[in-house]
């Protein structure tokens, strides 16, 4: 805007230069009219300035990470009004590692397209801030309010479905309290098949997912809550490694009809539980672990005073890490 007015201001002297050195009324003609001009300017602009409003939106809202994703930028005004140009600041934060970046954009009523930065797993956020629309010379601006976030989810990528291990040991796929049929104050364990196991106890649906047949065992007393855990210590690509787990530990046990729980260290330093029993309550953790901020330096779950208690539950927790190894308890 800057430039405009300066050029403005050329133009504005070189009228004032001819008004005095010509003989004829067409230099003060000239003059007035550059004078005038920018009043003019603004009155045409200004049912459209006040009525303008930006949009952002995202061309997909979940993605895995490093899948391309694209913001889109829309400048929309009641029909019949021309579109004013519009100068903004816009700033992409992925909320859960913290980086962010800015970028200045203009618009002048073609929809924008940017591209998303999903290197990394997080819940990502484009915010818009100094909305400036502009007359149509381009000497006023007005500001206006700041539109709505756009978001987009960059989801990790699971890998292999490994089998949550148990504490009592051996190859068995155990089962809690509501996560299968339950009858009169029974529950039911899942277990590798054994000759002699009846065909009606085969769990069909599971042990087409493994290509091994797993049964449906009774048993008079629940299992303890898997309980997944995670730090928040390390860097983005570790977090990434660690996402990638937490996805798979969590895609196996809903296979698996197993419900479990997530906790780790929040925003605030405290820790942030979640349940889950079913895809819905995956997704709404996925989204609350990916938009949780990163916590204060040094805030480990094992530095917390205790970990949450689960309703006086007996849980077996499983601690996330970027490496091979992970550690039960």
């Amino acid at each position: 805007m800057v430039h405009r007015r300066l050029i403005y201001l050329a133009v504005l002297l070189a009228a004032f230069v001819l008004q005095i050195t010509s003989e004829s009324y067409l230099g003060q003609f000239v003059f007035v009219l550059t004078l005038a001009l920018p009043v003019l300017s603004l009155l045409l602009s200004l049912p459209g300035m006040l009525r303008t409003r930006l949009v952002l939106t995202a061309g997909r809202t979940r993605v895995l990470r490093g899948e391309g994703a694209r913001w889109r930028l829309t400048l929309e005004a009641p029909a019949g009004l021309p579109l004013s140009r519009l100068s903004l600041r816009l700033t992409e934060r992925n909320l859960f590692t913290g980086e962010t970046r800015r970028r200045a954009a203009v618009l002048s009523g073609a929809p924008v397209e940017l591209d998303a930065d999903t290197g990394h797993c997080g819940l990502l956020e484009l915010s818009a801030s100094r909305v400036k629309v502009l007359d149509y010379l381009g000497l006023f601006s007005l500001r206006r309010p700041a539109s709505e976030p756009a978001r987009i989810l960059s989801a990790p990528i699971a890998g292999e479905l490994r089998p949550v291990p148990q504490p009592e040991g051996g190859a068995r796929y155990v089962s809690p309290a509501g996560a299968a049929r339950k009858g009169s104050g029974e529950d039911y364990d899942l277990r590798d098949y054994r000759p002699g196991d009846p065909l009606r106890s085969v769990h069909w649906k599971l042990s087409s997912k493994w290509d091994e047949l797993i049964v449906r065992e009774r048993t008079e007393s629940p299992s303890p809550l898997p309980l997944l855990t995670f730090d928040r210590d390390g860097g983005a690509e570790d977090q990434d490694q660690i996402m990638d787990k937490l996805e798979a530990r969590c895609r196996f046990l809903l296979a698996a009809q197993r419900p479990f729980a997530v906790l780790w260290p929040g925003g605030d330093g405290k820790p942030a539980l979640r349940r889950v029993s079913d895809e819905k309550e995956l997704e709404d953790c996925l989204t609350a672990v990916l938009s949780s901020p990163p916590p204060p330096a040094g805030a480990k779950l094992d530095s917390l005073p205790k970990l949450i208690e689960l309703a006086g539950e007996p849980v077996f927790r499983l601690h996330l890490t970027a490496g091979e190894e992970d550690s039960y308890g």
